[in-house]
């Protein structure tokens, strides 16, 4: 099953489900969307492993300066021990991002 991460414009959802996609672009720990700054409305990046440290703001959907590796823990598609390849979608973004602490990462608020 391929692993995949949604993006929505200033924001990104995790989401798990079976696809077919391009190549994955590696990737840093640190990276987020805004940072490549990829023109494709949906891309595959592969995480490396121990990725549990960077700047992540909400909870299943993420703000797109969020580190997508980092989120991906958080949301457990992806485990920091192995790392892996998620699906990056970009879609619109949201007003407010709630923070918690799942999986060994703690995400902040973000406009609220």
């Amino acid at each position: 099953m391929k692993k995949s991460l949604i993006v929505l414009g200033a924001i990104l959802l995790l989401a798990l489900f079976a696809g077919n996609c391009k190549e994955a672009v590696a990737v840093s720990c640190t990276d987020s969307v805004k940072k490549l700054d990829n023109q494709e409305s949906s891309f595959a990046v592969k995480c490396p492993a121990n990725c549990t440290s960077g700047s992540v703001w909400g909870t299943d959907t993420y703000t797109s300066d969020s580190a997508i590796c980092v989120a991906a823990v958080h949301a457990g598609v992806i485990t920091a021990a192995e790392g892996g390849e998620v699906t990056v979608t970009k879609a619109a973004g949201e007003s407010s991002y709630n923070g918690s602490q799942r999986n060994g990462v703690s995400t902040s608020n973000w406009g609220s």
